[in-house]
């Protein structure tokens, strides 16, 4: 099965290259193609390891049955860096620009917001500011914040209410019922925000950038 998506995304993207170029040439609305196939070989329908039958077979019906906005947001959720969303959110009628999926976008100084077909996830980072922990969990240190929060209450201040218009706006586009984890860095629960870093290597699957040059070598080959 992930050879035939594998190959099937290869004959997609074979296109021919410009003269004297050694560089694989892909049509501007294909581009995102190769990341879409790399996460969707890393969900639980199609990975090979560390997953039951019974959520394989729950993750292909989800497949089958879910709207489209559901299963790309399945497939590549987004990525929201929330310690800084002042800055990066101008236009408060729009989305705010997204990150990649991978842990080099991640800092300890710093909270994120993962938004998921089935939850909202915010993780926390062990060196965030005592601003922003006070502000969004009315708690002073990071120390003094659970492993693992279900929940959202807004405190009336300009970051809480600011993460809180952003979630709102998220959930408005997807007209579907919010719910809110948190999760510190060092919980036990990381990793029910970490097996979302889909362009990661992840239960013996490659990262998407491995991936991705593993199409190349094969185009390579293919158009010789």
């Amino acid at each position: 099965m992930q050879l035939s998506i594998l190959l099937s995304n290869i004959g997609l993207i074979i296109v021919p290259r410009r003269k004297g170029s050694g560089q694989l040439m892909v049509p501007t609305n294909q581009r995102l193609l190769p990341l879409y196939i790399s996460s969707i070989l890393k969900s639980k329908a199609f990975r090979l390891q560390n997953v039951s039958v019974d959520d394989r077979y729950f993750s292909m019906l989800q497949f089958k049955t879910l709207p489209i906005e559901d299963i790309m947001l399945m497939i590549y959720p987004r990525l929201f860096p929330l310690h800084n969303l002042a800055e990066t959110w101008t236009d408060k009628n729009s989305v705010p620009p997204r990150l990649s999926l991978t842990a080099e976008k991640l800092t300890r100084q710093g909270a994120f917001l993962l938004q998921t077909h089935e939850h909202f996830i915010i993780w926390i980072g062990r060196h965030v500011s005592e601003i922003f922990v006070n502000s969004v969990y009315n708690t002073r240190t990071y120390n003094d914040l659970p492993e693992l929060r279900s929940g959202w209450i807004s405190h009336g201040n300009a970051i809480s209410d600011l993460i809180h218009d952003l979630i709102a706006l998220l959930s408005k586009i997807r007209d579907a019922p919010i719910t809110i984890i948190s999760v510190r860095e060092d919980s036990r629960f990381g990793a029910l925000f970490l097996q979302h870093l889909v362009e990661d290597r992840a239960d013996g699957q490659i990262s998407y950038y491995e991936f991705y040059k593993k199409i190349q070598q094969q185009s390579w080959i293919t158009n010789l």
